[in-house]
Parts: structure tokens; sequence; C-alpha cells
């Protein structure tokens, strides 16, 4: 199944369900790691921004800041209240129906609900990658795109992604992986605390201990899902680093609020 029929899959089955019961449910029917990702990312981005669109919506924050290379920052005329600049990584960019767009740093960030047909806002897809190869991917480029009052976000709970994203992806594969497992007990308890870290502060110290026991466990159970040597695909022994790359950034964030 391709990322097109899984859209089209997710549209049907998933959307409208609560951000945990669509990480669920998105990674129960996916058929690869692209897909878990995709999953996992559609319920982090609803839980920050509380939205409950029913298309996919891409989180575009990513600017080049290399010295020498032309800038290309996002930013907003509050005059003509447009924003023009590009960001330089969007997931999913074949099949998406709205961005959420950080403009700006720190707490002066704005985060703008964009549908994609705005006139000035250009999707360019580029070519697949090593990694997630089955996942679309792209840059955004914003020409004077008019900006509405209304399409501006609460920003209340968007220092809350970065936590949310590892998450919902974690329970995305964990669902993902059940089915196939010989024995789920880790698994369903995995599920049971990621339900209560869904709702914590990430910024407390025992919400942070919490989630880096959280992470070695489904790390645990990525090395008990790969000892049952089940055919996964071509693209396995690469995408695989999904699971992996997120694990540093926790158990860093745990030291830092003992």
């Amino acid at each position: 199944m391709d990322e097109q029929a899984y859209a089209q899959l997710w549209r049907t089955e998933v959307a409208g369900l609560q951000p945990l019961e669509m990480a669920v449910a998105g990674g129960h029917l996916a058929t690869d790691l692209a897909q878990v990702f995709i999953a996992g990312y559609q319920a982090a981005i609803r839980a920050s921004f509380a939205l409950n669109d029913e298309q996919w919506i891409a989180f575009v924050v990513s600017e080049d800041r290399t010295p020498g290379n032309l800038p290309s920052a996002v930013t907003y005329d509050s005059v003509n209240a447009t924003i023009s600049g590009v960001k330089t990584w969007v997931a999913a960019v074949k099949n998406l129906n709205s961005l959420v767009v950080k403009v700006g740093q720190g707490d002066q960030a704005r985060y703008l609900h964009l549908p994609v047909e705005l006139p000035g806002l250009h999707l360019k897809p580029r070519p697949p990658g090593r990694f997630l190869a089955g996942l679309s991917q792209g840059s955004v480029e914003f020409d004077q795109v008019p900006v509405l009052p209304e399409q501006q976000l609460d920003a209340g709970m968007a220092g809350q992604f970065r936590f949310l994203e590892s998450l919902y992806i974690y329970v995305a594969f964990l669902a993902f992986i059940k089915p196939k497992m010989t024995e789920v007990t880790l698994v369903d308890e995995l599920l049971n605390m990621a339900a209560i870290l869904a709702g914590a502060d990430f910024q407390l110290a025992v919400t942070a201990q919490q989630y880096a026991l959280f992470d070695q466990s489904v790390q645990d159970c990525l090395r008990q899902f790969e000892r049952l040597s089940i055919p996964v695909g071509e693209s396995w022994s690469k995408d695989r680093a999904l699971i992996e790359m997120y694990s540093k950034g926790i158990q860093q964030h745990a030291k830092l609020t003992e």
C-alpha cells in the first residue's frame, strides 16, 4: 500500500478519532514504518494544536539558516497580513490538505493553520531519499501568502510537540507490531502507559523520568520484534532508525530534570 492509498484508508478509518486512538488505529493499518510515522505525526499535530481536520496536516518548522545561503526564514508582513519565505521540510507533501506554519522564533513565534491551496503557497516535492522512502517529502515556498486572524493558533501546547511527536510515533509503532508479536503483555502495558503520558506535562521531572523508562521499554520491544525475524519489507533495515532516533533526546531530557 503506497502513501496515497494509506491516506485514503486513513480518512475512512482514522479521521475524527482522538489523538491516542488515532495513533493506535493508524499504526494498526500501516504497512511500513513510513506509514507508522504518518500515523503518529498526524496524532501529535492534533494533540499539540487542538485540530481535528479529517485530512492530513504537516507542521512546517525547518528553515535553511546556513551562513552564505540566501535567507529563507518565513516572515510575517504586518502591514499586508502576509507571510513569505521557505520551509525546507514538509512531510507527506503529496497528500496534504493544510499546514501548521511556525513563523518566528522563541516566545514571539506565531503558529498559523493554512490550507495548501492558498495563492502564493507552493509545495515542492523532491525525489525519495534512503530513509522513509515511502514518505513523500519536500519543501514549501510562501510568496506573500495572505493570512487571516482566525488562522492563528493557540501556541500554548506548541512546546509539547517535540515530546508528543515521539510519543505518538511510538504508540503507532506498538500498534503496528502488536498483531505480529507472540507475546503482547509488554506492548499492552506500554499502550496503557502512553495514555497517561499523553496528558502529562513533559517539562515536569516526574514525567521526563517516566518517559525515559517508557522509551527504554519501546526500544526493548523493537529488539524483541526483530528477533522474531518477521518479514516487514525491504525498507525496514533503513527505516528502523525511526524508532531509535528519538531515544537520545528523551534520555538527555530526563537527565537534565534530575
